[in-house]
C-alpha cells in the first residue's frame, strides 16, 4: 500500500503524513527544517500546543507560538485549555491568524496541563468536551480536529467513546496516540485500538506512535484503517523520515554520508532558528535536536553530540559544528582518493 492522501474538511493532506505536535519542539524553524529536508513528503505540520489562557490574555509568547511562514502550509495550530468561552475565543484567534486547521489537545499527559482541566483531563470529562466542541463548531469556519490518547489509564480506555463524541459534534478528523496518560511515552502504542477506532468512524483517523521508518509506516497503513500517520519523535531521530517513507530515498542508517548530512542539517537549523529566536534561546533548541538526531543509526559514534550539547554559546556551537564538518569532509576526500 502506498502513502496517498486524504482531506480534513476542505484541506487536502498529501501525502498522508503529518509532523506531529510536540511541546517545546515544533516551533516554526523546526517545521520549516523538516519540510525542507522532505520536499513534497510532509502533508501537514502542526504547531506545539498553545495555551488558550495565554492567547486570550494576549500573552506575547502565546501569540508568537502561533506564527508561521507560508511555506509551512497546510498548517494546523493546536490549542489546549478547559474554559469553554476561552476555547472558543482562542479558536477564532487561530482562524484569524490564517491557520488552515484547528486542533484541540485532548491528550497531553503533563501534570501542569491536566491539573487545570486541559489535555488528557478532557477525556475524563466527555460532556464538557462535547460542549467545547459544539461551541467552537458554532463559530469556526476552518476544519476542526482533536488529538486524543487511548484513555487516562488501563481502567479507563475510552478512546472510542471520545472519538464518537467528537464525530457527533462535527470534528473533521481525529488524531489518536494509542498510549494511556499513565503510560506517558513508555511501552508500545496500541495499534489494534487505533484500527478499531478508525474502523468505527466515518471521518479520517490518523494514528500516532512508534513510526520509526518506512517499514513500520507501511505496516501501520496496511494493517489498520487509518487515513494517515502522525510522526513526532521519529522525525527528531531521523529528520528525513518522511522522504524515506514516501520515496525510495536511502535510509539514514545506510547512507555513507550520514554524518555529513546531519551536520549540514544542524547548521541549517541554526540559520532558521536565528530568524525567529535570540541566540540564547537558539542554543537550547540546537541542543534539543542534537541530543536526538541519529538515534538508532548504527553508523558512527557521532562524537560531536557531546561538545555541541555542552557549548555555552551559539558562537561556540557554530565553531564546533564547522570543525567537525571540515573533519568529515576531509576524511571523505581521503577515502575517495
Amino acid at each position: 500500500m502506498s502513502i496517498t492522501s486524504f482531506t480534513i474538511g476542505n484541506v487536502k493532506i498529501e501525502p498522508a503524513l503529518v509532523l506531529a505536535p510536540m511541546s517545546g519542539v515544533t516551533s516554526s524553524p523546526l517545521r520549516r527544517l523538516i519540510k525542507e529536508a522532505n520536499p513534497e513528503a510532509v502533508g501537514l505540520v502542526v504547531s506545539e500546543f498553545v495555551s488558550v489562557e495565554g492567547m486570550t490574555r494576549l500573552g506575547r509568547r502565546s501569540l508568537e507560538m502561533m506564527r508561521f511562514e507560508e511555506e509551512e502550509r497546510p498548517y494546523c495550530i493546536q490549542i489546549f485549555g478547559h474554559d469553554i468561552n476561552r476555547m472558543r475565543d482562542a479558536a477564532l484567534m487561530v482562524q484569524d491568524a490564517g491557520a488552515d486547521i484547528l486542533d484541540i489537545n485532548c491528550g497531553c499527559p503533563a501534570p501542569k496541563v491536566v491539573r487545570k482541566g486541559g489535555g488528557c483531563e478532557l477525556m475524563r470529562q466527555p460532556l464538557h468536551l462535547a460542549k467545547i466542541l459544539r461551541e467552537i463548531k458554532n463559530h469556526l469556519s476552518i476544519p476542526l480536529t482533536i488529538k486524543i490518547r487511548a484513555g487516562w489509564d488501563e481502567n479507563s480506555r475510552n478512546a472510542l467513546e471520545i472519538a464518537r463524541i467528537g464525530e457527533a459534534e462535527g470534528i473533521n478528523a481525529l488524531y489518536l496516540h494509542a498510549r494511556t496518560r499513565a503510560q506517558l511515552y513508555r511501552g508500545e502504542a496500541d495499534w489494534e485500538l487505533t484500527h478499531q477506532v478508525a474502523s468505527a468512524l466515518k471521518i479520517p483517523v490518523l494514528g500516532s506512535g512508534d513510526v520509526t521508518g518506512k517499514t513500520s509506516a507501511m505496516r501501520r497503513m496496511d494493517e489498520t484503517a487509518v487515513a494517515g500517520l502522525l510522526i513526532g519523535r521519529g522525525a527528531l531521530y531521523n529528520p528525513w523520515i518522511f522522504a524515506e517513507i514516501v520515496r525510495e530515498k536511502v535510509p539514514l542508517e545506510n547512507c555513507p554520508e550520514a554524518e555529513k548530512v546531519m551536520l549540514k542539517l544542524i547548521a541549517r537549523y541554526i540559520e532558521l532558528l536565528l530568524s525567529d529566536f535570540s541566540p540564547n534561546t537558539a542554543i537550547g533548541k540546537v541542543k534539543q535536536l542534537v541530543s536526538q538526531i541519529g538515534k538508532g543509526v548504527a553508523r558512527g559514534s557521532f562524537d560531536w553530540r557531546k561538545p555541541l550539547c555542552r557549548a555555552s554559546s551559539l558562537v561556540e556551537q557554530n565553531d564546533i559544528l564547522n570543525d567537525y564538518l571540515d573533519r568529515v569532509c576531509r576524511a571523505a576526500e581521503l577515502s575517495a582518493a
